[in-house]
């Protein structure tokens, strides 16, 4: 519940310098504006001090705001985004949620695990690319991140996407959700690394290259040869229906020439990780089914209905938790009257 502003009297020390006329030192103003109360969230009060830093956390994390939130001054966002997270430490206390430094590294190793990652320096490198912010600034968010995830389990409930929903994202975002491909591939490697050996085996490549764009037909009959090194040699080279992404674990080259080459096409000659010069020959391109990618739709949306749950349960709290704001920017724009108290000295 917000309640009405009020005007703060300080009554000491600065309160005795107004009354006997002494004037007031240019540290005295200083120290008074930086302690300002700008809003109470329940026993927790938010200073100019604790403004400031948040503008700096808030720029960095802005992109995640409520869109709602966007349409106020960047002055209201950051004062809504500290009220949020006084909230959530405010609940996390009488749930007894602790964040220490045990915690902070056990979730470190956590996330490392699920990465495949070993290497810390890797990791702060990974992570920063993911989130967009500095190792440095996900470390000072990551406290609320835990906090939040323990609150999401035992305070907010998200409902799980339905079976249309699933089924209207996958139509609307078919593009998204990478493609499957068809293919056959040929593959042949030098015996060693000499130029001569090298020079030779492009020869041979190209030779067939050559021949297959005259006569498409004979591709199936090469790659079934002798002469064919791919790991795909037994089924005449065919590749049939992988997922790109799938595909990209295998041989991230293959993956990406398969996505270069359309369907009907013969690719380009190309050396994979295995220093082997290969063409492929697309049969196919279609977009992944529903049925091999539902669990990473379902997840998509989960996290979607998982946030404005999160975001309604804030705003829920709001309610139940006392929430006092003395800034006049951000109690104009949410139409909050300003009223000053009178105090009777008599």
């Amino acid at each position: 519940m917000i309640l009405l502003s009020k005007r703060i009297i300080y009554l000491f020390p600065i309160g005795i310098l107004l009354l006997s006329g002494l004037p007031r030192t240019t540290e005295a103003v200083n120290r008074e504006s930086l302690n300002q109360i700008i809003a109470i969230v329940g026993s927790k009060s938010l200073s100019v001090m604790d403004y400031e830093a948040g503008v700096e956390r808030y720029k960095v994390i802005s992109k995640f705001a409520p869109p709602t939130r966007k349409n106020q001054s960047f002055r209201s966002q950051v004062i809504d985004f500290l009220i949020d997270r006084a909230i959530v430490d405010i609940v996390a206390e009488e749930e007894s949620i602790q964040v220490n430094e045990k915690r902070i590294e056990a979730e470190i190793d956590r996330r490392m695990e699920q990465m495949g990652i070993t290497d810390l320096e890797q990791f702060k490198k990974q992570t920063a690319q993911q989130t967009g912010m500095s190792y440095e600034q996900w470390i000072l968010d990551l406290p609320y991140q835990i906090k939040k995830g323990q609150l999401l389990q035992i305070r907010v409930t998200t409902p799980l996407p339905s079976e249309q929903e699933v089924r209207n994202w996958y139509n609307k975002n078919k593009g998204k959700v990478g493609f499957e491909v068809k293919f056959r591939e040929i593959a042949i490697g030098p015996k060693d690394g000499s130029i001569d050996e090298e020079s030779r085996v492009y020869k041979e490549v190209a030779e067939i290259r050559s021949n297959v764009l005259k006569d498409p037909s004979l591709f199936r009959l090469i790659a079934s040869g002798p002469r064919n090194e791919s790991r795909f040699k037994s089924s005449g080279g065919l590749v049939n229906w992988v997922p790109t992404f799938e595909l990209y674990k295998q041989s991230p080259t293959l993956a990406t020439i398969s996505g270069q080459t359309k369907e009907g096409k013969i690719s380009e000659i190309f050396r994979d990780e295995r220093k082997r010069y290969c063409i492929i020959y697309v049969e196919g391109i279609r977009a992944t089914p529903l049925d091999s990618v539902r669990r990473g739709v379902q997840n998509v949306l989960y996290r979607d209905k998982e946030q404005q749950a999160f975001e309604n349960w804030l705003e829920q709290m709001r309610n139940q938790v006392t929430v006092t704001t003395y800034d006049p920017i951000y109690n104009r724009e949410h139409n909050i009257k300003i009223e000053e108290e009178v105090y009777n000295l008599d």
